[in-house]
């Protein structure tokens, strides 16, 4: 309630201001009016009319905030305030210059302001050093030290559980007990599960609250540790609490996650069960259609094994089990038929369901099984090369070179276009969002920095001084004063994209090539030959002047 009072008592209502840019082109001709609006943590501005955000400041990297003046280009009667931007933060160092009408509102726009600069950048510090402590956690729990230990901690507490099942059986169900072994083991019980409880609390606090929860291995590591706290606090009880008191054994599984091979089986096994689960239910289906069937057949001749419904489905899981399957089988024969004769209706009844169910369906899951367990190793074995080949590097103080585009996540979306129109689209509908002053073309810094606050694209886009030069053919495809028109940004936003997709097809060509799918491999290749001949000799009718489509495109920018 405090931080409400003192946000309401911050914040700035809406106003109109005068924006005169960052001091980068003739700001005589980039002034345009723009609402500004004051949050607790953000100075957000837009221009009249906008759907969208043009650009935000964050308060906690505002380095100053004082009255402009001295600039050649500004009016000595125009009262204008400039907000300095921390260097390397969100708007990488930009100065921002607004005048205002009078005296009365740049005081108070001045002090609102600065009152809250001050409170965001006290937040926003206590936020950073608890973000510390939380990536000092998960570093912690990444070496190799602290690894080794816990490993022998769950292998040491394994065979303690062995121990206590050997020497002291009842013990796991009283919680104790009189004797001076279940007292020991006692001990050992509260000592392990201490240890791992410390363990899972910086797992949880470096990883707090979704990332944890993400990880199925942290959340059985929850799960079995809660388990364990419950059964220390709660000894003796119910049989159902005897029960979740022995899954404390399951802690030996933790080791899989320390142990690569072990890890990448498991894996692969828990990414194969959703689609073999979807096979299995196809068998539970057709096992029940047989169950009522029996039971409609056989329910007279033999109600011990087909009486009831639960008493049917037993009996076909028995049987596909094969589990005295024949037992079942004589005890349906119709006693008009001798000992030996053959029953028509139930030899065809349990021919059809072997055949149906263990020969065919239950091999189909075992086919899926398979096919997804294999190829959940070859991604774990892919990324275990990966992770080594970076280890390797990491430990030789060298970086792998990557000569992915900058602009890889922002071309991934534009990939997604449908036509030549569409595409021309979201590239208008770009260049405006990046246009921030409105002053129609685009230069390095308007570029850079719009790019890099597109925050939803992982990782963010940096586009260095290099790469700008690079895509512009060192400047010959801007204009005069360094800038890209509208025209030139289309440009260069479809090369670059032609680009991308031709070292995407390179890659799962490649891919292909050593997974030996010769098909697919044959398929690209074409399409590779096909590029080559084009470039040979493109044809020109194929390449008109650019046409920008108007309409609502759609947009690749969150806002």
């Amino acid at each position: 309630h405090a931080a409400k009072r003192e946000r309401r008592r911050c914040r700035v209502a809406i106003t109109d201001a005068a924006f005169i840019s960052d001091l980068v082109g003739p700001i005589g001709q980039h002034k345009q009016p723009v609402f500004v609006v004051m949050t607790k943590d953000f100075f957000i501005i837009t221009h009249p009319g906008a759907k969208e955000v043009s650009d935000q400041i964050p308060l906690y990297e505002v380095t100053n905030c004082a009255k402009m003046a001295g600039h050649s280009e500004v009016s000595s009667s125009m009262i204008a305030f400039v907000m300095d931007t921390m260097e390397g933060g969100y708007n990488g160092g930009r100065q921002y210059i607004f005048s205002v009408e009078n005296e009365d509102q740049f005081v108070a726009w001045t002090q609102a302001i600065n009152q809250q600069v001050i409170i965001s950048t006290k937040l926003f510090r206590n936020l950073s050093k608890l973000q510390e402590a939380k990536e000092r956690a998960r570093s912690v729990l990444k070496t190799e030290t602290w690894q080794l230990v816990f490993g022998i901690f769950i292998v040491s507490n394994f065979i303690v559980n062995i121990g206590q099942a050997c020497i002291a059986p009842n013990s796991s169900s009283s919680g104790g007990g009189d004797s001076t072994n279940s007292k020991i083991f006692y001990a050992f019980d509260v000592v392990f599960t201490t240890l791992f409880a410390f363990e899972l609390s910086i797992n949880l606090f470096g990883n707090w609250l979704f990332p944890f929860f993400n990880s199925g291995w942290n959340t059985f590591d929850f799960c079995v540790v809660a388990v364990s706290i419950f059964s220390i606090c709660y000894p003796g009880g119910p049989t159902w609490i005897i029960v979740i008191r022995t899954m404390r054994i399951f802690r030996i599984i933790r080791l899989f996650r320390k142990l690569r091979a072990l890890r990448a089986i498991v894996s692969a096994l828990f990414a194969a069960l959703p689609i073999v689960g979807q096979a299995f239910v196809l068998v539970t289906l057709v096992a029940i259609v047989f169950a009522v069937v029996g039971q409609a057949l056989f329910s007279k001749l033999s109600p011990h094994y087909f009486g009831t419904f639960k008493v049917s489905i037993y009996s076909i899981f028995k049987v596909l089990a094969m589990a005295q399957w024949g037992h079942v089988a004589e005890a349906v024969k119709d006693p008009r038929y001798g000992e030996n004769d053959v029953d028509p209706n139930a030899t065809l009844f349990f021919v059809v369901l072997i055949v149906t169910c263990v020969w065919i369906l239950l091999q189909v899951v075992v086919a899926v099984l398979l096919d997804n367990f294999t190829s959940s190793c070859r991604r774990e074995e892919k990324q275990a090369i990966i992770d080594d080949e970076e280890e390797r590097l990491r430990s030789l103080g060298l970086t792998k070179a990557v000569t992915r585009s900058p602009l890889a996540p922002l071309l991934d979306n534009l990939a997604l276009f449908k036509t030549s129109e569409d595409l021309s689209s979201r590239i208008q509908k770009l260049f405006e969002v990046l246009d921030c002053d409105r002053g129609g073309t685009l230069s390095y810094s308007e570029l850079s920095d719009g790019l890099r606050k597109m925050r939803h694209f992982s990782p963010i886009i940096v586009l260095s001084q290099d790469d700008f030069h690079r895509m512009t053919n060192k400047g010959q495809l801007c204009d005069e004063e360094g800038c890209l028109t509208p025209e030139q940004f289309e440009q260069i936003l479809r090369e670059e994209l032609e680009l991308h997709m031709e070292g995407k097809i390179q890659t799962v060509y490649e891919e292909l090539a050593q997974a030996g799918t010769q098909d697919t491999t044959a398929l690209l290749a074409s399409i590779k030959l096909l590029k080559m001949m084009v470039r040979l000799n493109p044809p020109t009718h194929l390449h008109p002047p650019l046409q920008l489509a108007g309409g609502g495109g759609v947009g690749v920018w969150g806002g």
